[in-house]
């Protein structure tokens, strides 16, 4: 959720609600990426973001819906910026590498994103209104199809399922986004370009 977008057209009252609200945000998702769900009070979330508990039942209904918004803005934060990265590369591989290396730049970044997505996906997952958030986090993984499938059709890659080529690639990230957080692997040695090039070529001297 990027305001600087959406400010233009609205009144003094309504950039200040969004403001507020992106606040809150902010402070949720670094709360939950911290605590997670299950420790996580919205008295921690409030003083966090500087305001009063009950500001944020202006915004959200209870717990449950504040880490769905959460969630939801974590997910658009990551797709806004790949989508940025890819806007001016064409080539289908150079995008399928863009894709990796953008996934874990950001997350290097912005680790309580990350923390959010990893440590609450199984709660979410079960949730019953989750639906249309997880339909906005199946994009990524349709973008990786996409791309495999346009690679296979330039003859980059050798003919085969795209699916089955995205959930490959997209198991080697995300076992390094694991692996970084839970201590085993260094930030320093997380290398997309190694990923991208045993998934193109194998490991095989």
């Amino acid at each position: 959720m990027n305001i600087n977008s959406q400010t233009d057209t609205l009144s003094r009252k309504e950039r200040d609600k969004l403001r507020n609200k992106q606040a809150i945000l902010e402070a949720a998702v670094h709360i939950f990426g911290q605590k997670g769900f299950a420790d996580t009070k919205l008295e921690d979330v409030a003083a966090r973001a500087e305001f009063g508990k009950g500001t944020l039942y202006n915004y959200f209904e209870n717990k449950d819906h504040l880490l769905l918004c959460t969630f939801e803005y974590a997910v658009n934060n990551v797709l806004d910026f790949l989508y940025e990265q890819l806007s001016s590369v064409d080539d289908p591989m150079e995008r399928i590498g863009l894709i990796a290396n953008s996934q874990f730049a950001y997350y290097q970044k912005n680790t309580n994103f990350m923390n959010v997505i990893m440590t609450n996906q199984q709660l979410l997952m079960h949730h019953p209104a989750s639906r249309s958030v997880f339909e906005r986090f199946q994009e990524l993984k349709k973008l990786v199809v996409k791309e495999m499938q346009a690679a296979i059709d330039a003859g980059q890659l050798r003919p085969g399922n795209p699916k089955h080529y995205a959930s490959y690639l997209s198991g080697m990230i995300h076992a390094q986004v694991r692996s970084l957080r839970a201590g085993e692997l260094p930030e320093d040695q997380m290398n997309a370009d190694e990923i991208i090039d045993i998934f193109l070529n194998g490991a095989k001297s």
